[in-house]
């Protein structure tokens, strides 16, 4: 199995998991203030904001794959370390 291909099936576990009380405080929050900062924006500066989180968001992807792709090789390290 390739690594991408498990990093897939990883995300899809993940995104199916219920959210924690804690991330659901920690969402409302950064809601509660996004909708504060944005609440004069115009239709321009909506765009340059919208293409901004976009960009985060893609971020935060490559992020989880890495984090995904080294917790993968510390627990083959760690379990298999005859397997390269």
């Amino acid at each position: 199995m390739k690594n991408e291909t498990l990093i897939e099936i990883i995300k899809e576990k993940y995104y199916e998991q219920k959210m924690s009380t804690e991330y659901k405080l920690q969402l409302t929050k950064i809601v509660e203030l996004e909708d504060k900062f944005t609440k004069d924006f115009s239709k321009d500066k909506w765009r340059e904001y919208f293409n901004l989180d976009l960009e985060k968001g893609q971020l935060h992807s490559l992020e989880i794959d890495q984090i995904i792709e080294f917790t993968y090789k510390i627990y083959k390290e760690l379990i298999y370390p005859s397997i390269k």
